[in-house]
């Protein structure tokens, strides 16, 4: 029975020694299993958060460019309805212009601005007056030794002198002083955007 007992005692060491290696196993089994879910776990987190960045990034992109685009819509449509009403302002004015030079202050004004070429640059026979055609007979009534002739660029008023021998042009039209006016306005910051 000795025997017997050192089997049985044998036998019972042996199956503590398989039990213990079988719990350290399984622990290790476990540890590994957990440490490969963290794994897994981080993974997917660190995917999902690309993913996430990246298709933040390209709504934020996707957005910029909207806002952008309707940005420059909107400037250009500012731009295009200054641009229609300065462009209506000067046509009314011109019209005002227009209207003035048919009256007869508008008359005394001409007389006065051919008097000031003559007071600066001088006036002979060999100097050409050019007007709008509706002024040409009132400009010949007031010098009729001057060449006058109808300048199809002059519709709104005033007089330009040519001075043949020198080459040079005076011009005092109100053409020519509306479109600087006109020029000076739109260049102006205040259409600018």
């Amino acid at each position: 029975m000795e025997n017997m007992e050192k089997v049985a005692r044998f036998e019972a060491a042996i199956n503590r020694e398989a039990e213990l290696k079988i719990k350290a196993l399984l622990s290790d089994a476990e540890e590994k299993a957990e440490e490969a879910v963290a794994y897994a776990d981080n993974k997917y987190l660190e995917e999902t958060y690309d993913f996430v960045s990246s298709e933040t990034r390209n709504i934020k992109r996707r957005l910029e460019h909207k806002v952008s685009q309707k940005s420059f819509e909107s400037s250009r449509e500012l731009f295009s309805h200054r641009s229609r009403a300065v462009e209506k302002f000067f046509e009314e004015l011109a019209e005002e212009i227009r209207l003035f030079s048919e009256t007869p202050e508008y008359e005394r004004k001409l007389s006065l601005i051919i008097d000031e070429i003559k007071k600066e640059s001088g006036l002979d026979e060999t100097c050409i007056i050019y007007v709008k055609t509706g002024d040409v007979e009132k400009v010949k009534r007031l010098y009729p030794n001057i060449d006058v002739k109808a300048d199809k660029n002059i519709s709104l008023g005033g007089a330009t002198v040519f001075y043949p021998e020198k080459s040079i042009y005076t011009d005092r039209t109100f053409d020519n002083a509306f479109a600087q006016q006109k020029a000076d306005f739109v260049s102006n910051d205040f259409m600018r955007l």
